[in-house]
């Protein structure tokens, strides 16, 4: 009766551990890169071998190439979030291909790879121009469904570390930004999250699950 009672703990511990080892989740990271404060979520996430992806908009990487390549070495994955961050529905397609274009040529010097994900400015994009990119480009689009509102004054760090630890789930993909205060709520969140058994990856290898 021990042996069985045993042989069952065991059994639920190695569940336990499978399912923990099963939950993965993605960072992302719009508008960057940025001067010191993108350095710093770079070092926050690779102090808990963290992976991320960031969603580059084309002038700042233009700005910042010593940045990308940073990015890049760190083994994070660099997609794109438009040339000059404009709301894609208003602008004709030609326009929609040239802002995506651009930008992947400046992350393509840096990762020598083709760039097959971006995310629209504001989320907007219509579904004809979501099929005609990937069409044409071979582009997927990246939304999410984890939103901490990281852009808004009353999110602190506080607040958005409390919101990740409490609202992250199983393939998730989490819109954040290139901000200090999300910076010092990774510092606390990640931790706490690798506890839960959370594993930290990219777009592409989410897409891969």
């Amino acid at each position: 009766m021990k042996i069985l009672k045993y042989l069952l703990v065991a059994c639920m511990m190695t569940m336990s551990i499978f399912a923990q080892e099963t939950k993965r989740i993605a960072l992302t990271f719009d508008d960057g890169p940025k001067a010191k404060i993108t350095e710093e979520i770079l070092e926050v996430l690779n102090e808990n071998d963290a992976k991320a992806t960031f969603f580059i908009l084309g002038t700042n990487g233009k700005r910042y190439p010593k940045i990308l390549e940073k990015i890049h070495e760190s083994g994070h994955q660099i997609a794109n979030h438009s040339y000059n961050h404009p709301n894609l529905k208003k602008l004709p397609m030609s326009d929609v291909k040239k802002e995506l274009e651009s930008t992947n040529k400046i992350i393509t010097a840096v990762t020598n790879k083709k760039v097959g994900h971006f995310r629209p400015p504001y989320g907007a994009l219509t579904k004809t121009q979501k099929e005609e990119l990937k069409k044409s480009l071979g582009m997927e689009s990246v939304m999410w469904n984890i939103c901490p509102k990281d852009w808004e004054k009353p999110s602190d760090a506080d607040y958005i570390a409390k919101f990740l630890v409490e609202n992250s789930k199983d393939n998730g993909i989490v819109l954040l930004h290139d901000y200090g205060k999300t910076a010092q709520a990774l510092k606390v969140a990640i931790p706490q999250l690798k506890a839960k058994g959370f594993e930290f990856v990219t777009i592409e290898e989410l897409n891969k699950k």
